[in-house]
């Protein structure tokens, strides 16, 4: 935490008569990746995971993250006086009622935080004499000396040959579901609920290809729908229609509902932040707080939507085989480290059509970089690389037919022993997920526990979920599905994209992950059943793999897949490449020395 800065937001904290406040890592939409403008977190105190929340009280500092960044954590405080904490609602409020006296005040931005997160909190702080306070305005934007300006991208109409539906449409069966609750308008929360009902992407945000947007819909399939002042054009005012009103001030969204008479407004509250829903009570609205139909909805890939994410990721995999095919010459040269890696396989994606953008910050790691489950390559900490030793590469693209997100962990010449077991292991649970077959109804936490049977079964484990939704040239991380030991009572459903994830990490080591992403499709066998289908193409390091830890199932699983690869990638890449993947894929026998 940097000390001048630190030391100017107390006085700031002072001055507005707060005695402790909360830094959170999103922004007034709730987005995971966050526009420069909107990294508070990373401004004052360094550490730059996509989850976390510090906390200043009045002699102490904290930084809570999960357990995907407690090393990363660690790496980005460094020195600094502040206490490392689990991201838990029950941690933070003990942290804080031990920090704070009796008659004390937190301070908070609205706008950055949703009811629900804050409920636990406010009970326990209650029960302490501890009050919190909303805040007009945030006392690090009134010091952060030339803080970026917020993003004002222009809004591009996204073709119906990618998205199946036109916005018409959805729009429609949207608020139909508006006439089913009696409701009068939907709150349009955030740019991806915007993006998907509306049929538009922009580039407001890292990784996520959406524009700043929010609104509502109204029971007869119009809508309001805000952008900032200039994101707007000729050719999206034509692709939207009359139906949709555009604002560019986010107050004229409430004067808008209220020319249409809206009394009775569904917003969903794990995406709608405090400050909104007080707007739409101070203007007597009654609320709906219910989860967003348009997030279940969004996640349920049509037809077309399917299709487009198959062909992005043959064009995605070939990209990746060339790195990989590349990757053992590279380490030879000097000066390639983990920073170049990344530097390598965003030119192989450039290089394929329709590529935009990394769906992410490629986590590329190298030996015990490799066991900080979310590490970021910087100048900095990028490791050399060498023909030895384990590195894993979690990365991703952005095309206009789909979003793409594969990890594969490779040995780049000698390694640990272990690491084959434990490589193997992950493996196995890879394949109980790939060929898991599921009654119609199973929620991903009732199929966590096949992707860790293995690790289990050798005292082992790992600290992050299976596996997580993932848009439509969207978000790479979307709800509401996902795959993990905590409990969503959200059904897997035929056309959801989820990926399949799991792995283990040595400390100090390495770390080793195999992810695919996978879609949902009904059992074509058993009726009322469900199964998946791997979009994702890429090998699976042979050179990691103990066969005698694999059933026949499962070694029958790697060399069906790695044919499938090989058949829709060697047409696809480049002499040197098809070479190295005819090895790659080559089947593995019972009983054979790797």
């Amino acid at each position: 935490m940097n000390p001048t800065r630190l030391q100017r937001l107390r006085s700031e904290l002072v001055g507005q008569q707060i005695d402790a406040f909360l830094v959170p890592r999103g922004d007034e939409y709730q987005n995971e990746y966050v526009p420069a403008a909107d990294e508070r977190l990373a401004w004052l105190t360094g550490f730059t995971g996509s989850a976390g929340l510090a906390a200043l009280a009045r002699d102490r500092n904290a930084l809570f993250v999960d357990g995907r960044y407690t090393l990363q954590a660690a790496q980005e405080i460094g020195s600094q006086p502040i206490e490392q904490q689990s991201l838990s609602a029950a941690d933070i409020a003990n942290w804080l009622c031990d920090a704070l006296n009796e008659g004390d005040t937190l301070g908070y931005d609205p706008r950055l935080h949703t009811e629900p997160a804050l409920a636990p909190l406010k009970k326990r702080l209650t029960e302490c004499g501890i009050l919190l306070r909303p805040l007009d305005d945030n006392p690090i934007d009134r010091i952060w000396e030339n803080r970026p300006a917020s993003p004002n991208g222009v809004a591009c109409p996204h073709p119906h040959t990618f998205t199946g539906e036109d916005s018409a449409s959805k729009r429609q069966r949207i608020a139909q579901l508006l006439t089913d609750k009696k409701q009068d308008a939907l709150w349009l929360a955030n740019p991806e609920v915007c993006a998907w009902l509306f049929n538009i992407r922009g580039s407001d945000i890292p990784h996520l290809p959406v524009a700043l947007s929010m609104g509502f819909l109204y029971q007869d399939g119009s809508a309001t729908l805000y952008l900032a002042d200039g994101a707007s054009s000729d050719a999206l005012r034509q692709h939207l229609g009359r139906e949709v009103e555009l604002v560019s001030d986010k107050p004229q969204l409430f004067a808008a509902a209220e020319r249409q008479h809206v009394q009775k407004v569904w917003a969903d509250p794990l995406l709608t932040n405090c400050w909104t829903l007080q707007q739409l009570r101070n203007r007597e609205m009654h609320l709906l707080l219910e989860r967003d139909p348009i997030t279940g909805a969004k996640a349920r890939k049509n037809a077309v939507e399917l299709a487009g994410s198959r062909a992005a990721h043959v064009r995605d995999g070939a990209a990746l085989c060339e790195f990989l095919a590349e990757l053992p010459k590279a380490v030879q040269q000097e000066n390639f480290g983990e920073l170049e890696a990344v530097q390598l396989l965003r030119s192989k994606r450039e290089l394929r059509e329709g590529f935009t953008d990394d769906s992410f910050d490629s986590i590329s790691g190298y030996r015990g970089n490799g066991a900080i489950v979310h590490y970021r390559v910087s100048p900095e900490s990028s490791l050399p690389m060498k023909a030895e030793g384990i590195y894993l590469i979690d990365s991703g693209g952005q095309y206009p037919d789909g979003t793409t997100d594969v990890t594969r962990t490779v040995a780049l010449g000698a390694f640990p022993a272990p690491a084959k077991e434990h490589f193997t292991r992950v493996l196995k649970g890879h394949i109980a997920i790939a060929t898991l077959r599921f009654p119609i109804g199973t929620c991903g936490e009732q199929i966590d526990a096949f992707a860790r049977k293995s690790l289990w079964d050798a005292g082992l484990d790992y600290a992050h979920g299976t596996g997580h939704g993932v848009g439509s040239f969207l978000s790479v991380h979307e709800g509401p599905q996902r795959i993990g030991k905590a409990a969503t009572n959200v059904a897997l459903e035929a056309g959801m994209i989820v990926s399949n994830e799991p792995g283990f990490y040595l400390t100090d080591e390495y770390g080793i992950r195999i992810e695919n992403l996978i879609f949902v499709k009904e059992s074509a066998d058993y009726p009322g059943f469900l199964e998946f289908e791997d979009l994702t193409l890429a090998p699976i390091d042979r050179h990691l793999i103990e066969p005698t830890l694999l059933s026949d199932s499962e070694l029958e699983w790697l060399n069906r897949y790695h044919r499938k690869v090989r058949e829709a990638l060697l047409p696809l890449v480049n002499e040197q490449t098809q070479e190295w993947l005819q090895a790659a894929t080559k089947p593995i026998a019972r009983g054979e020395v790797l």
